[in-house]
């Protein structure tokens, strides 16, 4: 067994951290439902851990990755073959989710960060006070090494779901859909000027810039994508007509394609929830969140963190009811601003893009809301009734502007 890194450990031990807890938490994160049923995933972030801990980061190359844990031949095309990049992706994403479940708060944080294969740990808040100094990031590399590129992707993303969720679509009836529904928008849904769908969106019209839009993508257990919900690539052609209308431009990644310089780039539209690292990472800040124990979603409010009222439960019979939110802000990490929607499923996501394409159910929500919100960071919290496997239309049923 290779020995510790003695320069890796006293990092560590300024921090407050030893490697036996940081061990610890990573069994407690690869034995949770997110990690556990994978085969991918907990081998690639042991790996990363453990060469980090060992004073090997240096070697936490995408190519050497795909050796070492995935078997891959050294001569391996990494753009042909992105099974690092695209894991690293979905181990980023479950991390969020894992760290976002009630329980977790208090406990070591291990990430990935964007651009990196090498792990980042540090202590929780309250452990970081009693030690009278602020959360520490402690990354235990000496450099931060950028993945090789990845490859370029088509316009538009492979596309699959029948239902609200899930379920597979061909990939032409869907790219179909989002082309047919972006000119009906256009044709059929003009607005007035300085309407309040005009003052929502007038921030994200930036000239000389173009809107990236990034979608989530549905992937099996074993991380492989085959596309993207079909309420999600709905809500996409509704925004992209939208966008569109006004004569501004935008391109479109899929979520675990794009990095974090995309997102510098210029305004950004983030569709999806739980299946959006992204998202999950703007909300661990805002006043409404997504949250999810078990096979139940609810979108919380850190206000009144007990309450789950707006939540939906999977367990295997219709639902009734979904919700959606909807987050307008500057974000603090790119400094530029963005749009993120997600349902908890389908529905809420589906209700929450007919919100923002209309300018009807918008004009009813600026009649509430304060004087000065279309200046203002902004939170809107929605729900939608499902009848017959159908979601009806959206109403508000909280918001909060900053």
């Amino acid at each position: 067994m290779q020995r510790s890194d003695p320069s890796v450990n006293t990092s560590l031990a300024e921090a407050g951290l030893s490697p036996t807890e940081i061990r610890e938490q990573l069994e407690r994160i690869v034995s949770s439902p997110l990690l556990r049923n994978s085969k991918r995933y907990p081998s690639l972030l042991r790996h990363v851990v453990e060469q980090s801990l060992d004073g090997h980061a240096h070697d936490l190359k995408e190519r050497t990755l795909g050796i070492e844990v995935f078997g891959r031949s050294p001569d391996y095309d990494t753009n042909i073959d992105p099974v690092v990049r695209i894991s690293a992706a979905e181990i980023r994403k479950r991390i969020a989710q894992y760290y976002h479940e009630p329980g977790h708060e208090d406990e070591i944080r291990i990430e990935l960060p964007l651009g990196s294969y090498v792990p980042e740990f540090r202590l929780p808040p309250e452990r970081a006070l009693r030690l009278a100094t602020p959360p520490v990031t402690t990354p235990v590399a000496a450099s931060v090494l950028p993945p090789e590129a990845p490859p370029a992707i088509p316009a538009e993303p492979a596309v699959s779901a029948a239902a609200p969720r899930r379920k597979a679509l061909p990939v032409m009836i869907a790219a179909g859909l989002v082309i047919v529904a972006a000119v009906v928008l256009v044709s059929l849904k003009p607005w007035a000027s300085q309407s309040a769908l005009d003052q929502f969106w007038g921030p994200m019209l930036v000239r000389d810039k173009s809107v990236l839009l990034c979608i989530g993508r549905i992937h099996d257990p074993d991380g492989r994508p085959h596309g993207v919900a079909l309420s999600d690539s709905t809500t996409m052609a509704r925004v992209t007509g939208l966008l569109q209308a006004k004569g501004q431009p935008w391109t479109i990644r899929a979520e675990d394609q794009a990095t974090f310089a995309d997102l510098r780039q210029g305004p950004a539209v983030l569709i999806g929830a739980f299946n959006d690292s992204w998202n999950l990472r703007l909300g661990s800040s805002m006043r409404y969140t997504f949250h999810k124990e078990g096979a139940t979603d609810w979108i919380e409010d850190q206000q009144n963190p007990s309450d789950r009222k707006w939540s939906v439960t999977e367990n295997g019979a219709p639902v009734a009811r979904d919700f959606a939110l909807i987050t307008r802000v500057i974000d603090p990490n790119t400094d530029r601003i963005l749009v993120a929607v997600g349902g908890l499923l389908g529905y809420g996501t589906l209700a929450a893009g007919e919100f923002l394409s209309d300018n009807k159910y918008m004009e009813a929500f600026a009649n509430g809301a304060p004087a000065d919100w279309p200046k203002k960071d902004l939170q809107i919290v929605l729900s939608t009734e499902v009848i017959k496997g159908n979601s009806g239309p959206p109403k508000v049923l909280a918001s909060y502007a900053w």
